[in-house]
């Protein structure tokens, strides 16, 4: 045994040199961790005394070592050297005892490094042992060989006499005989077998029994071969004279023929039936039937057993020997055997057989072949055969006796051919359809011509369905070469077949199809065809190619170049690949993905339509769009670039105005011999490459009623304009098509044609009208007379009047023209209005506003300046043609209007000037004229002007002041201009009084007050009411009495004395802005006589208290900016809200609506103050939505704006009034510098004070020495402040400002003074702060304060600039607008409130002042979240990685607390929990001493669990697979993990909470005919996905037993693979899938050796069809070529690939060389060694022969050369197999045989051959195995 661990003790031995102790421990530690072992443990060598002594090869599985043996003249050592080293891995033991005894010796192995010995304690050993051979045996694997087969090795066992088996016998020579068989006749001892050298059988043996062959010489290994039938014995003894008393060993062999029964198996026969029989035997490999009689054997039947119902004696079946036809007599069973004529060949066993059953009809079966399946294909070709079978399910042979009836329909199937018996059929798929075929066994006809029929006829029905072939569409696909892009995809169609399809690509790299016929590829160059199967027939398929090719050409194919202005051109585009050898151009036919670059060489005729989508169409594979912007032609380049190569393409395209009828829009109307002007405009113009194709046409249903002319003009008016003259001939309708376009050409095939339609109506007159013309001023309306349809219709009496004359038809529809008429015109009163001409009509083209133009009759009506009525007639009196239509009985004579003559408009007053107030109307009316009237302005903006129809007056507001001209346009008369009054809009400038100042009492004056504006021009009086002028007087001595009698511009007063005295009088008005102005006082002197009476009043005040609450629901009309204060010092703060328009509309009133406001503030001035959202103190961000408060921090001295705009969220609400959708304002700040003195550090102290307030002071020196203090003056007075001596402040109720001194008397005699100063003030605006502060992680900001947060809120009051009050004295209201979500309280100090916070939401926050109401402060307080994810929908499996942005002061995080762990599993370290089980749970994250939040966990029951795989993905069985991934989610959501996780959190989940202990996992094959459980296939166990946030269950294929693997390889099966929750055993989790499952193939051979005899071998594969498909077998050498394949047909799956040498020699040169298999389905690579056998004519041989002899002179030179060939192969082996695999892309695996090979296959595992078990003998005699497995 080796002994690697062992220490023993050894002599010193001299070596070169020592290495250092460091680098021998280095060695040592390294040599310790590699334990090297010897290749056997002991050896047992034979003795003996011939010079070739038996040699043995010692290896040590890696090292160098040196060996030493203990017992040399027993065993000696010969170390086998490489490279010149003093160490070795091999060594060579001989046997040197010269004693027949049995000795020993142990062989030791010591290791050199780098050329020192190491001292260690691992040694190698081997114990060797010499001993004499006691007898010896011939080892065989099988006792029977064939005639003319594959030879038998046979080989020598030696055994010592303890019946040891010795270790080699190699070199020891033996006699090898053919002895006589003492059982058999006497005959030639080589008429039955021959001994055969190795060198014959083209086997390569080992290199010592080639090398003995040479010799002639025979070793302990030999071949045998068998000549004739018959047994034979072979002996062998030990060639030595020393043993030649062990005796000969002896071995006993049987050859036979192989030969075979042609059917082999058993048969199964209806009485009356026969079986006619064959027999073959092989020979050389080939099979030969051979003719009865046969030379050697005869067949008999035997062993006859009747069923229980049949006769007692008599025979089964008959036997005719000349032509072996068995006839089936009666039921039962019988045997045909073969029997040998030589009795002593008789008891052999291997001789064929076979039984045969007469059994009953039990039913029929239908088979059809190709495809095995009841779905055909409409004009295939089929086979159907009925096939028999017994009532145990056993398949009957059908002979030609039999009659099966067989009914076809015609109108589905034609036959073609049918066999006399009726069970083979020839048809041919006629009708798609589904239809029905029958069979019935009727009648057996015997030798004799009887017919017997079947006593119970033995029926059977097939439903067949037939469909059109498969067909996809279109014939092909061809992608361009994108790499870098998006895949192309496209979806097959297919027609026919049944609708069912399963589609398979051949090469995945290129084209990938899903399973609903989608093509996906582009990225891969190269090409794949795609089969669509159909899944119930798969034999019937449909093909289409596909290509993946690099883009060669482009080519533009404009179907339409030429388009309206407006619309959209899709340019198809067209890219070719071509073959540049053979110049095949393949058309792409999607190519959408690439970029195309478009370019224009007119710009703004067509732009590229940016949202266009590139798709492919019919007759092109990719496509643009441009759109149409102004007429012209553009010629487009459109380009790509692919691979730095750049393709473009050009065509000119062309737009082009719509096409639309202008002159008449749709219909004309025109009288009998009339005219109509048609005008036509756009359309397509002429194309610029081919204008000759360009035509325009206007048709006609009806020639003879109209004449028709084109209008061509010298200048066309307009570009694309068409003009044509229509002329009526006869009465009545048509159609007019006007068409225009180009024709078709090479440059244009598809031109533009566009085409428009019009009516043209020829008909009488049916009814006129007269109406006056008006000239409508520019911009104004028309006269609207004609709509309220006037009898009497004013007109100008200075001016002529044109008349305007329409004829209608009588559907009231006006004529386009009416000249052909002939009228008559009339006046009732030529006095005041006449016609110069009675009988002519001037015609002029009008517009009616719709484009079409239409004749009117003008007729002047001369006028004579009179005003008064006229009525005006005209008359028809008929055609001016001779030839007039007969129908004019009914045709209308005459129309009247009665005109009314009046003077023209003008205003009243014609000049005024108008107080400039908005109370001011001021009336100007408007006299005479029509009474339509449009009034202007020549200033806009001065007055408002309103027209008051109904009163035909002008009211004005004036607005500024200013002059302005008022016009006045009557809409309905014929004028010269406009009527004007000139107007002055003022402003007041200064009162006027005008009196008697000195009265005597008892008497009266006139006093007279005027107002004048600036221009001294004095306001009416009526404005005096809007000025609020009023007289005021001094004193009561006069009395004022306002007169009845007034003039226009002042206002008169009776002024009465009524005491004696003197008084003043002044006049006093207001302007529009309440400005106060004030005339200069009048001093008013009364003098006697007079008397005062005075009067006494008593007043008893009545006082009403009223309590009520009122609701009011508003809109914001407007918004506002609370600023308490807008001069603010520098470096304070102040709070700054809205509000509505009144004080009730606080922030409680509109900031916690739904929907919502926004509030957005700006600022003019941002170096000025900063504007911060309320909570910015803590770190908060609120969202606008809360931003209706802010704070004013103010920096720098300046001013600036503050400005808010607030949005609505949701117009339909409502809010704003107006229907607004936001209000603004804005206020301005100024910011000053507070006063300090110029060194900073002598800046003065001062206390502030609220009034009415206290406040204590507080020293330093307290308590350590006297303090006092008084008050040293107060401003204004003494009761600003009072102090009581003992350092108590009490303010006062008055504002003021005091001087305060206080004095310390030390007890050491010194006195300190300090004077300070008080200031006692009005609190103007408080504020609230907030805290704690809170922090968060960098880049991260609050929005609402977190669950469950205290916070703390303090007030501060300040004064009217900003300063803040060091004392307080205000009783403060506390409101919320909801307290569901806050609980507050006050705090431990004065002015502090401290909240919770318990639910999510805004609370808002309102604090003010109860005696002063707008001393106030509102805050919104948000509550949200702070811990995340959101929690909703938490199911049992999922597992939530909880994260919140909250931290310390110092920027470490908080703890995180779990209430439920067993319901939410959490790492309190991370803050990961996994849902075990339903509950709720609470998850706290505790900041000490700043915030504990929380986050309420519900967990819910899964409702079922969701199982999905990567559908690319499929299992295998093949060892090199990779794992299979199954997930699975406890919900629908498609995830089980909540939350983004950290690393340290993905940690914890996979080494902590472990979440897959949750899932089992399970597998099952979903064949339940396969006795193979899937555990033994598969090793499965859950896992959890981090990447995919789900459960997932991880398949690995288990190592495999080649009997399983084979098993495998041909198994029709899927996978189920299911899982169920631990916590839930409820069968909610027991949903399957199922998994594709493909079997790896199998190889059972890994050698084949070809030789020059036999230079072609076979290789078997088994597998399914899928894999075969994909299977890739390719040599690695040219010297080899696999030439196609072929598939058994007797073994299901299994595929022969033949193997041919095409250079022997280079085989023999390049060996080894590999047969590589591989497939890419199951990613297997294996790989079958090739090698080739060395064959040497004689003459070499001998002259090798005597060489060798020579060399084998000397022992130890011939085995020093052996070992060194020995190694130096070794060496050589390993350097080809490292180049091998670097230049390999498929792994080679050689695996080693240790039989000997035979040409064409060698197997090399232990598992049966590739066939089944119950394979017939002719599929046993085609496995060509070496050895037999016969015993």
């Amino acid at each position: 045994m080796t002994d690697s661990g062992a220490s023993r003790p050894r002599r010193s031995r001299p070596f070169v040199g020592r290495p250092t102790p460091r680098v021998a421990l280095l060695l040592q530690c390294l040599l310790g961790t590699l334990a090297n072992k010897l290749n056997v443990p002991q050896v047992l060598l034979p003795f003996g005394r011939e010079p070739g002594r038996v040699p043995f090869l010692l290896e040590a599985q890696r090292g160098c070592y040196t060996w030493h043996s203990t017992h040399h003249d027993a065993v000696t050592v010969e170390p086998l050297y490489e490279n010149g080293t003093l160490c070795s891995q091999k060594a060579v033991l001989i046997a040197e005892s010269s004693q027949p005894i049995r000795l020993s010796s142990i062989i030791l192995a010591r290791e050199i490094v780098f050329g020192f010995i190491i001292v260690t304690d691992h040694e190698l050993r081997c114990d060797v042992k010499v001993d004499v051979i006691h007898s010896i045996e011939i080892i065989s694997r099988t006792r029977e060989l064939y005639v003319d087969d594959s030879p038998l090795e046979l080989m020598v066992r030696a055994l010592d006499a303890e019946g040891n088996t010795f270790s080699s016998l190699a070199g020891m020579m033996f006699e090898w005989s053919v002895a006589q068989d003492k059982e058999s006749a006497r005959e030639e001892l080589s008429s039955k077998i021959r001994i055969l050298k190795y060198s014959e059988a083209e086997y390569s043996p080992p290199v010592y029994i080639a090398e003995m062959e040479k010799e002639e010489k025979q070793g302990d290994m030999i071949l045998v071969s068998g000549i004739r039938t018959g047994a034979a014995v072979v002996k062998v003894r030990i060639y030595e004279p020393f043993y030649k008393n062990v005796a000969a060993a002896l071995i006993r062999l049987l050859v036979l023929e192989n030969i075979f029964l042609i059917p082999s198996h058993d048969i199964y026969l209806l009485v009356g039936a026969y079986i006619k029989y064959r027999v073959a035997k092989m020979v050389q490999g080939r099979m030969t039937e051979v003719e009865f009689p046969l030379e050697h054997y005869t067949l008999e039947m035997q062993d006859h057993r009747i069923a229980f119902n049949g006769s007692l004696s008599g025979k089964v079946a008959l036997l005719d020997e000349k032509t072996a036809t068995v006839t089936a007599v009666q039921l039962g069973q019988t045997n045909l055997v073969f029997v040998h004529k030589n009795v002593h060949m008789r008891s052999v066993s291997g001789l064929p057989n076979c039984t045969i059953y007469v059994v009953e009809p039990g039913f029929l079966d239908f088979t059809v072949q190709p495809g095995d399946r009841w779905s055909l294909e409409v004009g295939q070709v089929y086979v159907i055969t009925v096939e028999v079978f017994d009532k145990s399910s056993t398949k009957v042979y059908i002979s030609d006796n039999l009659r099966i009836m067989f009914q076809f329909l015609q109108e589905y199937f034609e036959e073609q051919l049918t066999t006399v018996n009726g069970s083979y059929h020839v048809v041919k798929a006629l009708k798609s359809g589904v239809v029905l075929i029958n069979a019935s066994l009727t009648s057996i006809i015997y030798q004799n011509k009887n017919i017997q029929l079947i006593k119970f006829p033995v029926v059977h029905q097939q439903e067949v369905k037939i469909y059109f072939p498969i067909k996809l569409t279109p014939n092909f696909l061809a992608f361009p070469h994108h790499p870098m892009g998006i895949l192309y995809r496209y979806k097959v169609q297919v027609e026919g077949g049944s609708g069912n399809f399963t589609w398979t690509s051949s090469n995945e790299t290129v084209a990938v199809v899903t399973t609903k016929g989608v093509v996906t590829a582009g990225q891969v160059r190269g090409n794949s065809t795609v089969l669509a199967r159909d899944v119930q027939n798969p034999f019937r398929y449909g093909e289409i190619k596909i290509y993946v090719l690099k883009l060669s050409k482009m080519e533009l194919l404009p179907f339409h170049a030429d388009v309206e202005i407006g619309q959209i051109i899709e340019i198809p585009i067209a890219m070719y690949h071509v073959n540049k050898e053979t110049k095949e151009v393949i058309v792409f036919t999607d190519c959408s993905h690439l970029l195309l670059h478009l370019n224009m060489d007119k710009q703004g005729v067509f732009t590229l339509l940016k949202e266009g989508i590139q798709r492919p169409g019919p007759t092109h594979c990719s496509s643009t769009h441009i759109a149409a912007k102004s007429l012209g032609h553009t010629l487009v380049t459109v380009s790509v670039t692919e691979y730095e190569e750049y393709l473009e393409s050009s065509a000119t395209f062309a737009a082009y105005e719509p096409l639309k009828a202008v002159n008449p829009v749709e219909v004309a109307l025109v009288t009998w011999r009339s005219a109509k002007e048609m005008v036509f405009e756009g359309g397509p113009c002429p194309w610029i490459l081919e204008p000759s194709r360009f035509f325009l046409e206007l048709s006609m249903e009806k020639t003879e009623k109209i004449e028709l002319t084109q209008v061509r003009l010298p200048a066309k008016r307009k570009q694309n304009q068409y003009i044509y003259r229509v002329l009526c001939l006869d009465l009545g309708e048509q159609a007019l098509t006007f068409r225009i376009g180009n024709h078709p050409g090479i440059l244009n095939p598809s031109p533009a044609v566009e085409a428009v339609q019009v009516r043209f109506m020829c008909a009488h007159p049916a009814s006129m009208s007269v109406t006056p013309v008006y000239r409508v001023p520019a911009g104004a309306q028309p006269c609207p007379l004609p709509q309220h349809n006037k009898q009497l219709i004013p007109v100008s009496s200075l001016r002529d009047t044109v008349l305007e004359l329409a004829v209608f038809d009588q559907h009231r529809r006006k004529f386009d023209n009416f000249s052909s008429l002939m009228l008559e015109w009339k006046s009732s009163n030529e006095t005041l209005a006449h016609f110069e001409d009675y009988n002519s009509v001037e015609m002029v083209a009008k517009d009616d506003g719709s484009g079409q133009t239409r004749l009117h009759g003008h007729q002047v009506l001369k006028v004579h300046q009179l005003k008064g009525t006229v009525l005006i007639g005209v008359s028809f009196v008929g055609y001016s043609e001779n030839k007039s239509p007969k129908e004019l009985s009914n045709s209308p004579r005459s129309a009247a209007v009665e005109l009314l003559l009046v003077d023209d408009v003008t205003i009243l007053p014609e000049n005024a000037t108008i107080y400039n107030h908005p109370d001011v109307k001021e009336i100007f009316s408007l006299v005479e004229g029509s009474g339509y009237f449009l009034v202007n302005s020549s200033e806009q903006d001065i007055v408002t002007i309103t027209y008051m129809e109904a009163e035909s007056s002008v009211q004005l507001v004036p607005v500024h002041p200013g002059f302005l001209t008022l016009e006045v346009y009557d809409l309905c008369l014929a004028f010269l201009g406009p009527a004007v009054a000139y107007l002055r809009v003022s402003d007041i400038q200064e009162l006027e009084l005008d009196l008697i100042d000195k009265v005597e009492i008892g008497k009266t004056v006139l006093v007279t007050v005027r107002a004048l504006s600036p221009s001294k021009r004095p306001f009416r009086n009526k404005y005096f009411r809007n000025m609020e002028l009023k007289l005021q007087l001094a004193s009561a001595i006069v009395t004022l009495t306002l007169m009845e009698e007034q003039d226009k511009y002042s206002e008169n007063y009776i002024l009465r004395a009524v005491a004696i005295g003197q008084t003043t009088l002044v006049a006093v008005a207001r302007d529009k802005m309440g400005r106060k102005f004030t005339s200069p006082p009048r001093q008013i002197e009364v003098f006697p006589p007079f008397r005062l009476v005075p009067e006494k009043m008593t007043l008893i005040p009545t006082n009403m208290m009223q309590d009520e609450v009122h609701i009011e629901v508003v809109q914001l009309r407007a918004v506002r900016i609370l600023a308490p204060a807008t001069r603010l010092i520098t470096a304070t703060e102040m709070p700054v809200y809205v509000l509505g328009v009144t004080s009730t509309q606080t922030p409680f009133s509109f900031s916690n609506a739904n929907p919502g406001l926004t509030f957005h503030w700006s600022m003019s001035k941002r170096d000025v103050l900063d504007l911060v959202p309320r909570h910015s103190e803590v770190f908060l961000q609120l969202p606008v939505e809360n931003n209706f408060a802010m704070v004013v921090h103010t920096k720098a001295a300046g001013r600036t704006s503050i400005k808010v705009t607030v949005r609505c969220m949701n117009s339909s609400s409502g809010q704003l009034e107006g229907d607004l959708l936001e209000l603004s304002d804005e206020v301005q700040i100024l910011v000053f510098e507070k006063l300090q003195l110029f060194f900073p550090e002598c800046q003065p102290e001062r206390i502030l004070m609220p009034m009415n307030s206290q406040f204590r002071l507080h020293t330093n020196r307290e308590g350590a020495a006297f303090v006092s203090s008084r008050v040293l003056r107060c401003f204004p007075n003494s009761s600003v402040i009072e102090e009581d001596g003992e350092g108590l402040l009490k303010a006062g109720s008055i504002a003021g400002t005091a001087v305060l001194e206080v004095t310390s008397v030390e007890p050491f005699g010194v006195n300190q003074t300090t004077i300070t100063g008080v200031q006692v003030a009005p609190v103007t605006y408080l504020r609230m702060s907030s805290r704690p502060v809170l922090y968060t992680a960098r880049g991260r900001t609050l929005a609402a304060f977190p669950v469950g947060v205290s916070l703390a809120f303090t007030v501060q009051f300040y004064n009217s600039i900003g300063e803040k009050f060091h004392t307080h004295n205000t009783q403060l209201h506390l409101a919320l607008n909801r307290d569901d979500l806050l609980l507050i309280g006050p705090g431990s100090g004065n002015y502090t409130y401290m909240a919770q916070a318990v639910s999510t939401g805004v609370t808002l926050l309102g604090i003010w002042d109860r005696r002063h109401p707008g001393v106030a402060d509102y805050v919104p307080v948000a509550v949200e979240h702070a811990i995340e994810p959101d929690t909703q929908h938490t199911l049992v499996g999922d597992v939530i990685c909880f994260r919140t942005h909250l931290l310390n002061h110092d920027g470490e995080p908080g703890i995180w607390m779990i209430s439920a762990d067993n319901i939410l599993q959490t790492d309190t370290g991370t803050g990961v929990g996994v849902a075990r089980r339903p509950g709720v749970a609470t998850v706290f994250h505790d900041i000490p001493g700043v915030v504990k939040t929380y986050r309420e966990v519900v967990v819910n029951a899964s409702s079922r669990l969701t199982l999905s795989y990567d559908l690319k993905t499929y299992l295998t069985n093949s060892p090199s697979s990779a794992v299979f991934r199954l997930f699975i989610t406890t919900g629908r959501n498609g995830a089980n993990l909540k939350g983004s996780c950290t690393s340290s959190q993905a940690l914890a989940i996979t080494t902590i909470l472990l979440p897959e202990t949750l899932v089992v996992c399970h597998v099952q094959f979903s064949n339940t005919l396969l006795d193979i459980p899937a555990s033994k296939v598969f090793h499965v166990h859950a896992g959890f996905s981090m990447e995919r946030g789900a459960y997932v269950c991880l398949i690995k294929v288990r190592p495999q037993s080649e009997g399983l693997l084979q098993a495998l390889s041909v198994a029709d099966t899927s996978v189920y693979g299911w899982a169920t929750l631990v916590s839930e055993r409820s069968k909610n989790g027991m949903q399957r899938t199922l998994i594709p499952f493909i079997p790896a193939f199998y190889v059972n051979q890994s050698e084949l050796v070809l030789s020059h005899r036999q230079d072609v071998g076979e290789i078997r594969v088994l597998g399914v069809d899928r894999v075969l498909e994909k299977l890739e077998v390719f040599p690695s050498s040219p010297v080899l070529v696999v030439s196609g394949h072929r598939h058994s047909s007797l073994t299901p799956g299994l595929v022969v690939y033949p193997v041919r040498v095409v250079n022997f020699t280079s085989l023999q040169q390049t060996s080894p060389v590999f047969i590589n298999i591989c497939c890419v389905l199951t990613s297997q690579s294996e790989a079958v060694v090739v090698r080739a056998l060395k064959e040497k004519s004689g003459a070499d041989q001998c002259e090798d022969s005597s060489v060798l002899q020579k060399f084998l002179g000397s022992h130890q030179t011939m085995l020093f050369t052996l070992f060194a060939v020995l190694a130096s192969t070794a060496f050589v082996f390993l350097a080809y197999n490292a180049f091998l695999n670097k230049i390999q892309t498929v792994p080679v695996v050689y695996v080693p045989t240790l039989g000997a090979p035979q040409p064409g296959f060698v197997p090399t595992r232990s598992p049966p051959p590739l066939m089944s078990p119950q394979s017939p003998p002719v599929q046993n005699w085609l496995q060509h195995w070496l050895w037999s497995v016969r015993h």
